[in-house]
């Protein structure tokens, strides 16, 4: 395995790998699984399998995402000597709790996404991975739930990466009064899993230019996924999650201080779906946290132009190489 000397994909190789050695080693070395969680909901996971692995790294994506999304990044983790663990949180991919329009996401709390987070590490993560040092990788919600789960429970990770996490939600010019009514109204009427004003439901046409990424041939990868796999078709919040996801602000700074792992942080400079706000607030609660910021990527980093995109992926292996070595 050439960790040190790993090939970064571009736009025009990227599709081809994708249907050639990537799917070859998703074949050979990825498998998946499922648990009950304590509410009974089924969840689906993957894992790799490696030889002599330095350190296990768990995957916690975002909003509307699935394991076909991290086909690239989970390669790259394994090619660096990593073994990977990746969770489908409820209502994604596989994994149950899906309301009767399967492409609505709803949640009650995030805290919620952070015990189901809590089982996968007990019941499949920690006794697979015996004393192998373990990383937590998220992303937008995942990073979210990543750091609230790192604020409440502070000794499964030894360094986590954050990428654009959704510390806090971007809500425009939304007044906090206008959040207090609609939560309101929510209650009063039962609304907590009606599609949330501003979302949609799946649309069976792309919609590249206004999507979280620059890389076209990724969401297309990712796109025709979601059209062959009903599964996959996940596409609007509910209110709930919206509310959920204005109040996981608050949850996570108020327990911030707690976390004393090293921590890294990836800062899209084009990115309209969280506040940079957030950013400055958590770095503040936790000194130890680094900075990463990238000028010209959208929300999705490692979707970005290709110059970024290899930088950001360098950043990211750099890093988890340093919290391995103790730098």
């Amino acid at each position: 395995m050439a960790e040190n000397n790993i090939y970064f994909l571009g736009e025009e190789d990227f599709l081809p790998a994708m249907e050639g050695e990537n799917r070859i080693w998703r074949d050979r070395y990825v498998m998946d699984g499922r648990f009950s969680t304590r509410d009974d909901i089924r969840l689906n996971y993957y894992k790799t399998e490696i030889s002599n692995p330095k350190a296990a790294i768990v995957i916690v994506h975002g909003y509307c995402e699935f394991w076909g999304k991290y086909h690239e990044y989970a390669w790259y983790l394994w090619q660096a000597g990593y073994k990977v663990y990746f969770l489908e949180q409820r209502c994604h991919g596989y994994s149950g709790g899906k309301l009767a329009e399967s492409d609505i996401i709803h949640i009650d709390s995030f805290k919620t996404y952070v015990e189901d987070l809590k089982e996968f590490m007990d019941k499949v993560v920690m006794p697979e991975a015996g004393e192998l040092p373990l990383y937590i990788l998220g992303h937008s919600m995942g990073g979210a739930v990543s750091a609230l789960f790192l604020a409440l429970y502070k000794d499964y990770f030894k360094g986590g990466v954050l990428t654009s996490p959704m510390f806090k939600i971007q809500t425009g010019d939304m007044p906090p009064s206008k959040i207090k009514a609609a939560k309101l109204y929510m209650k009063l009427f039962g609304k907590q899993k009606s599609l949330s004003p501003g979302q949609n439901h799946f649309d069976p046409k792309p919609h590249f230019e206004t999507s979280s990424t620059l890389s076209e041939a990724r969401y297309n990868y990712l796109f025709n996924q979601r059209l062959l796999d009903n599964n996959y078709r996940t596409a609007g919040a509910s209110l709930g999650w919206v509310m959920a996801a204005i109040d996981v602000y608050k949850l996570i700074m108020n327990n911030a201080s707690n976390i004393k792992i090293p921590i890294a942080l990836m800062q899209a400079g084009l990115d309209t779906l969280v506040e940079a706000a957030g950013f400055d607030e958590f770095m503040k609660l936790v000194p130890q946290a680094r900075l990463y910021r990238y000028e010209n990527s959208k929300h999705e980093i490692f979707n970005a132009g290709d110059q970024e995109r290899k930088k950001y992926f360098k950043d990211v292996l750099d890093t988890f190489e340093e919290f391995t070595n103790g730098v």
